[in-house]
């Protein structure tokens, strides 16, 4: 993940004073996810990229938990939706603008621990312009993997 954010750096895709330290506050985005946006499921060892189910949002919403602006849910949602279909990602931001992902939501409250899993937050000027989600859930023989992009 460290070289990840080190790359990112070099190459000018994030600024050295625009990180952000976490979250105190809700903060809300809109914009939409990208057609990258899926959830896969299947087999174990299966070609997961022909069982994607694309996901639709507009929004984001970055929520600190306990108080500690580096614990954070990112829940993505379409505002208007009437079945409210959701996914959130948890974790701890051990590095600016990235997020380890320890949690995900496929479900209103219903918590999956991710074995693997991160976020990335893009900025322009100090603002957030786009970010990445993505986590890897194995349940017995079965793998879940939620992507959203979202860009404002």
């Amino acid at each position: 993940m460290r070289r990840a954010f080190a790359l990112a750096l070099a190459l000018g895709c994030i600024s050295p004073i625009a990180h952000a330290q976490g979250f105190r506050d809700l903060t809300v985005l809109d914009g939409r996810c990208t057609p990258k946006s899926h959830v896969a499921e299947g087999r174990i060892g299966t070609d997961l990229t022909k069982a994607q189910s694309r996901f639709f949002c507009d929004s984001v919403a970055i929520v600190p938990i306990n108080g500690d602006p580096r614990r954070v849910l990112l829940t993505f949602s379409e505002k208007r939706s009437h079945t409210r279909p959701q996914i959130g990602f948890a974790g701890y931001m051990p590095e600016p603008d990235m997020i380890q992902v320890q949690r995900v939501y496929l479900q209103s409250g219903v918590a999956i621990a991710a074995d693997d899993g991160a976020c990335k937050l893009f900025r322009k000027q100090g603002r957030i312009d786009s970010l990445v989600c993505g986590a890897k859930i194995d349940q017995g023989d079965r793998r879940t993997v939620p992507v959203v992009a979202f860009q404002r």
